[in-house]
C-alpha cells in the first residue's frame, strides 16, 4: 500500500509530487518512487545511475508521437506509434522499420546473392569428353524442355546413342544457368505511357524436404519478369531484396503502382525502400476485386507444373538454376501470346544478336 512522502520528492519529468513504490531488485538500500500524476506515473529510483537506452528514441513522423518496438526483425527492428491505443482522432498505426545501431539493412542487387555456390560458370569445352553438338541436345531437352536429368540421359542414350550421365547434365544445366545470368543480365524495361503496374507475389518449393519461398516481381506492360529471389522463410529482408533488385534493373519501375497481396513484408520493404507506399502501393484482398495479381498466380501455375517433373529439388542452386532459366526462357526465348508474338525483351527494344532461332541465341551466351 502506497503511502505519502514526509520529504517531498518531486517526478523529475512533470514536477508532480510521488509516492513509495518498493525497490529496485536486488538493491534494498535505494527507495524507489512513482510520480502521482496519472498522466505521468513515472517510476524512479533517486541516486541509481539510469541504464543506457540501446536503441533511440523516434517521434512518429505522421503524428509526432513517440513510438516504441513492436517487432524484432533480423537486421533491425520495427516501430509502432503508441497512440495506436487511443480511439478517438489520436489514434494512429504507423509503422516504422529501423535498422540496428550502427548498420544498416541487408539488401540484396543480385539473385544470384541470395545462394552459394563454387560451380565454375564457364564452359570449357577444350577439356569436355563430348562434343559440342551432345551438349547443345541435352541442354535443350533440360533448358526448353525442362526434362529432368535422368530423363535427359536416357533420351541421349536411346536415340542419339550417347551415354551421359544424369549428374553430368544436372552441372551442365547449373553452369548453364549461371552463364545466362552472368552474360545476359536482367532485362530492363523503359519509361513508357499508359496504365501499368507490377505484381509482386511469393509461393514455396521444396528443397530436400524444407520449404523455399521464391519471390518474383512481372511488370504488367512488357509481361516481364523483373526479379527473383529465394529465400528459407517470408520476411521484410527478402521482400525487401526482391523489390531492390527490379528497382535496380529498371528504374522507372519505382513510380508506378506495385500490387500485392496482404503480406504485411511487402509494404514494410516497400516503405524502407522510399517507395511512396501510400499513393502507389495496392493491396488486393480477392481474386475478383480490380486490379489484383491473377496474372502472377497463373505464372505460378505454369511454373510448378514444370518443377512437378523434378520431385522436389536437393539443393538451392538446383531451385535456383531452375527458376532463373524459366525466367530467362520467358524473357528472351520464348514468344508472349500477350504480346502478340515477340518476347518481352523484342517488345522493349532490347537489342540482341540476330539467330535464326532461339535456341541458337540462346547458346550464344553460354
Amino acid at each position: 500500500m502506497s503511502k505519502n512522502l514526509k520529504e517531498s520528492v518531486l517526478c523529475p519529468l512533470c514536477g508532480s509530487g510521488t509516492y513509495l513504490w518498493g525497490h529496485p531488485a536486488g538493491e534494498r538500500h535505494l527507495q524507489r518512487y512513482r510520480c502521482k500524476n496519472p498522466q505521468c506515473l513515472r517510476q524512479f529510483t533517486p541516486g541509481k545511475t539510469l541504464r543506457p537506452k540501446k536503441y533511440p528514441k523516434m517521434p512518429c513522423p505522421k503524428c509526432g508521437g513517440r513510438m516504441g518496438i513492436f517487432k524484432f526483425l533480423s537486421d533491425g527492428y520495427r516501430l509502432r506509434c503508441n497512440n495506436h491505443i487511443h480511439k478517438d482522432d489520436r489514434h494512429c498505426n504507423h509503422k516504422l522499420n529501423v535498422p540496428l545501431p550502427g548498420k544498416s539493412f541487408k539488401i540484396a542487387k543480385d539473385p544470384i546473392e541470395c545462394i552459394e555456390t563454387e560451380l565454375t560458370a564457364k564452359f570449357s569445352y577444350n577439356k569436355m569428353s563430348f562434343a559440342n553438338s551432345s551438349i547443345s541436345l541435352a541442354l535443350y531437352f533440360a533448358v526448353f524442355r525442362s526434362l529432368p536429368a535422368t530423363e535427359v540421359s536416357n533420351i541421349m542414350r536411346e536415340l542419339f546413342g550417347v551415354a551421359i550421365s544424369h549428374d553430368t547434365v544436372t552441372r551442365w544445366t547449373h553452369k548453364a544457368a549461371l552463364n545466362i545470368h552472368k552474360n545476359l543480365g536482367l532485362l530492363s524495361v523503359p519509361k513508357t505511357r499508359g496504365r501499368r503496374r507490377t505484381l509482386t507475389d511469393e509461393t514455396v518449393f521444396w528443397v530436400r524436404g524444407q520449404k523455399r519461398w521464391v519471390w518474383m516481381t512481372k511488370e504488367s506492360r512488357f509481361d516481364s519478369e523483373q526479379s527473383w529471389f529465394i529465400s528459407p522463410r517470408r520476411s521484410t529482408e527478402y521482400a525487401r531484396s526482391n523489390f531492390n533488385i527490379a528497382f535496380n534493373s529498371s528504374p522507372c519501375l519505382k513510380n508506378i503502382q506495385a500490387v500485392t497481396d496482404g503480406l504485411w513484408s511487402y509494404g514494410s520493404a516497400l516503405n524502407d525502400l522510399g517507395f511512396n507506399v501510400d499513393k502507389h502501393h495496392k493491396v488486393y484482398r480477392g481474386f475478383f476485386e480490380r486490379p489484383n495479381n491473377n496474372r502472377r498466380e497463373r505464372s505460378w501455375s505454369t511454373l510448378k507444373v514444370k518443377a512437378r517433373r523434378f520431385r522436389g529439388f536437393k539443393s538451392d542452386l538446383g531451385l535456383w538454376s531452375f527458376v532463373t532459366l524459366q525466367v530467362y526462357l520467358h524473357n528472351y526465348f520464348e514468344p508472349n501470346n500477350r504480346l502478340g508474338g515477340p518476347t518481352p525483351a523484342e517488345a522493349s527494344g532490347t537489342k540482341l544478336p540476330y539467330c535464326h532461332s532461339y535456341w541458337k541465341l540462346f547458346l550464344k551466351f553460354l
